[in-house]
This record gives structure tokens, sequence and C-alpha cells, in this order.
């Protein structure tokens, strides 16, 4: 009964016991408790890139325009300042290439027959125009030309009508020149220059040197006397004429003072820049050689003299330094070198010519702007040059320069008078243009 009794307490008091020996053994550590996956965020959608704008287009740089140029020394310096201040202003390139002026010519036939670069532009005198215009190598510019260009040098760039060469600058004229040594100023009469060119004359010393069987030597005195060698058509050829008669007469009279050991006209050259001839009429392109062969010759320089029986004086023909527009020149091309052609003509330009090319300029406006009286060649120069004619580079034109250089040594040794030489280049003229 008592066994009975006691044992739930007992069971009881076991399963206490039980529970507190858990409890000294401790709880069992908690179960670990997983860490949560790190989360990746969703990947954003990445914008499109914008295209990169296109990188543009260099312009070409525009093709040079090449210029030959027909001049030599000081003036051919002259023309490369110009070109490079017009490429400056501008942007538009020069190349300028330098060519004989005797030889220019065939340069362009044998680079147009062989495909070698021809050039876009050619600068040269008239007589470089005259010679491309009968090859056929040059086209009018069409640029509109100043009023005040001056009357000769439009007249020597004219033919049938058409204007083939810009007038840049004046070249060419024929001065009378005096050595101070031997006589104190210049005879501003042909009188006057007969009697002083005589006095000066003795077996040593000439009194009057030129270039005395050409024909640019013998016009001025036919203009002179009122005559000229062509109509105003500038086709009709006017050599047999009272006019010429009294032109030869004079130049016959002015031949006494001439060296009487040879007329030649570089012995001329030589004589007077030596001391050995007072007077010499000779053109402005003289000068360089008078100086190399006398650095010390005191010159002295004035215009040709008036010739008293009409009044006028004696103007010698002026050419000049000219554009040309090559003739396969085109398009584009054709308008960048006209704006060459305007700026060279700009005032300003026109006003440095003096300065940078050693001549006059081609516009009469520009003359005072220039201030040429500061320089005794070129004023000397400028005196007639708005009324001095020019010949046009016509058939007409070379035929009768051919005509008067073949028959003046005749007139010249006697055996011609005036009337008969006047006869004799008249025919001659006229064969040679049916030719």
């Amino acid at each position: 009964m008592n066994a009975m009794l006691d044992g739930p307490p007992r069971l009881l008091a076991l399963l206490i016991a039980a529970l507190a020996l858990v409890g000294c053994i401790g709880a069992p550590p908690p179960a670990p408790t997983a860490s949560p996956a790190p989360t990746r965020a969703a990947p954003q959608p990445v914008p499109a890139a914008s295209p990169s704008p296109p990188l543009p287009t260099p312009t070409p740089a525009p093709r040079p325009l090449a210029l030959w140029v027909a001049e030599e020394g000081p003036a051919l310096e002259g023309v490369r300042v110009l070109a490079r201040d017009f490429t400056a202003e501008t942007g538009t390139p020069l190349e300028v290439v330098a060519r004989p002026a005797d030889g220019l010519r065939l340069s362009l036939a044998t680079s147009a027959l062989v495909g070698d670069p021809l050039p876009d532009l050619l600068w040269g005198d008239q007589e470089l125009l005259a010679g491309l215009l009968a090859d056929g190598q040059v086209q009018p510019p069409g640029v509109v030309m100043p009023d005040d260009t001056l009357p000769a040098l439009l007249t020597a760039a004219t033919a049938d009508g058409r204007l083939w060469g810009v007038p840049l600058a004046v070249r060419h004229s024929l001065l009378l020149f005096y050595n101070r040594a031997l006589a104190s100023d210049a005879p501003i009469t042909s009188d006057a220059l007969i009697t002083r060119s005589r006095a000066a004359a003795t077996k040593d010393v000439a009194g009057l040197v030129m270039a005395w069987d050409e024909a640019r030597w013998l016009l001025p005195w036919l203009y002179a006397f009122g005559g000229a060698p062509l109509a105003p058509d500038g086709q009709t050829i006017s050599l047999d004429t009272p006019e010429m008669v009294a032109a030869l007469g004079l130049l016959r009279e002015l031949y006494v003072a001439a060296p009487t050991n040879g007329a030649g006209y570089q012995r001329g050259q030589r004589l007077f820049a030596q001391g050995y001839a007072a007077f010499a009429i000779d053109g402005e392109w003289v000068l360089p050689r008078y100086r190399q062969i006398s650095p010390t010759l005191d010159l002295g320089i004035a215009p040709l003299p008036v010739v008293p029986a009409t009044g006028r004086p004696a103007p010698g023909l002026l050419g000049g330094s000219y554009l040309l527009f090559q003739r396969d020149l085109a398009g584009k091309e054709v308008e960048r070198a006209r704006a060459f052609a305007r700026w060279l003509l700009e005032p300003a330009t026109q006003a440095r010519i003096p300065a940078v090319l050693e001549r006059l300029p081609a516009r009469a406006g520009a003359l005072e702007a220039a201030n040429v009286t500061a320089d005794p060649l070129l004023a000397a120069m400028a005196a007639g040059a708005t009324a001095a004619p020019g010949l046009p580079p016509t058939p007409a034109a070379r035929c009768l320069l051919y005509a008067i250089d073949g028959w003046l040594p005749h007139l010249l040794d006697g055996a011609l008078n005036q009337a008969a030489a006047a006869a004799a280049m008249q025919a001659e003229a006229e064969q040679c243009l049916r030719r």
C-alpha cells in the first residue's frame, strides 16, 4: 500500500530531477539562422549612345593660280611682293614662275605640245601680248578698266575691238638724257637739240646717240608733226605722208651729230655712259646699263623736246606691263584671276607701282598719289604720259615697224631722200600686210 502511495511522488521527484539536470547542462544553442543571400540589383538598361556628329570635311585649299612672269631683277621681285600681298589679303594663292621674255612664247607652245601644266596668267609687256595674241594663246580678260587708264596702254592692248590684256604699269618710254659734264641742261626744242648736239660733237665726242635706224626712234617726230603711222581703225597704214617726210628730214638733221665712227645702238650707249656723247635719246630700260658702265655718270633726264614748226612735243610710244589670261582659263579660276586684276587696278595698289616696280602706274589718277615728281626719271616719263600714243597689237602695226626698220638705213646713208624713203616704207608695209 505504502509502495503504491509512494510511487507517483517518487516518479514526480525523478522527473523534476531530470529536468533540473537538463537545465544544468544548458539549453541547446539555437540553430544558426542562414543569412539571406545578397540580393543583386536588377540590371538597369544602358541608354543607347547618341551617334557622334561626323567630323567636318576639311575644305581643300584652293589651287594656286600659276602666274608666268617675263620680268627680271627688281621688277620680278616686285611682282612677287604684289602676289604675296594679294594672297595675304584675299586668301587666293599665286604661284609666280619667272620666264625669260624672249623665251616665254616658246615655253608656252612647248608645254602645250607635250602636255605640261600651262599657266593661268601671264605678266609681260606689249610685245609679248602681241606675240601671244598672234599665237592664239590669250583670251580677253573681261575686266572693266578704270576711266583714267592711260590711253596709250589701252591702244597697245586692243585688237578687233577687244581688250586682250589688263594694263598695270608704263614701260618703254623714250626720254632725252644728257651728260651734265658736257651739257648743263636739256634742250627744250628740236631746233635747240640740233644746234647744241652739233656744237658738242668733236672728233672724240658724239653730239647725240640713239638707235638711229629703228622705228621707235623715228615715230615721236612723226607724231610731233601731226602724223600717225596708222589710221584710227588700226589697220590702214599711213607712212607715205607729208608729216612722215618732215619727220624724216628732222631725223637727218639730228643725224649730223651722230658718232662718226658707226652709229650702232649699243655702241652709242657705251659712248654716252663713258662721257663721249653729250645727249642720248633712249628708254628708261637703259639706266641699269648706264650704271653698270659708269656708276659715277652725272645724268640728267628730260622729256623729248617740242617741235617749233607745230608747237607739239615729240611723244614717245608708250608700252606697258600687262596681265594676260591664258586661253584655257575657265570656270571659277577666271573669277579668281579677275579678282587679282581688279586688285592690281585699285588706287592703293596703283599708287605702290613706282616703289615696287620702279615704273609709272597705268592709271593717271595714281600719278599724284604715287608722288612721282620726287623721282627725276618717273617725273620725265609722267610729263607726257596722258597724251602719249600707243600702237595696237595688230598685223598692220607689225608690218609698218618692219618696213620703217628696213628703209631707214637707206635714208641715213644718203641712198634715198625723205620722200623716196617714205614711199618705200609705205609699199613695203602694204606688201607685208598682204602676206
